[in-house]
């Protein structure tokens, strides 16, 4: 993989910060990896609350952005968690947006930010 993944515990939430390039052809294998390390963590530590902070170059395919969204039993997400993403890269934002509406839609708690103060307050419901 290709991406730097640093993953930290906090009090309240599990702050996941990526950067790095993402691989042609490998999105989707790398985007279920991060999503698998991160259950783990989530649930290693009892915290289900997650700040990304991502600041990758290149673009997930749509098609395979929402087949990650739509098959979260396959990396062990459920309606639990509370996700707020803040991505860095203007050229995957629409993407993410897209995931964004379609984990909504799907009853997950999801929001994109392009600032991580707010993505922290909308987290942690301050």
């Amino acid at each position: 993989m290709s991406l730097e993944i640093n993953i930290r515990e906090f009090k309240d939430y599990i702050r996941v910060d990526v950067s790095g390039t993402r691989t042609r052809g490998k999105e989707m294998e790398e985007a279920l990896e991060l999503m698998k390390r991160i259950v783990e963590v989530c649930r290693a530590s009892g915290i289900y609350r997650v700040l990304s902070v991502s600041r990758v170059s290149g673009q997930i395919p749509t098609l395979d952005a929402y087949q990650i969204v739509r098959m979260p039993q396959k990396f062990g997400w459920d309606k639990n968690y509370k996700l707020a993403v803040v991505d860095m890269n203007e050229e995957s934002r629409q993407v993410t947006l897209f995931t964004e509406d379609v984990a909504v839609n799907r009853g997950f708690n999801s929001k994109v930010f392009d600032n991580e103060e707010e993505a922290k307050k909308w987290l942690l419901n301050l």
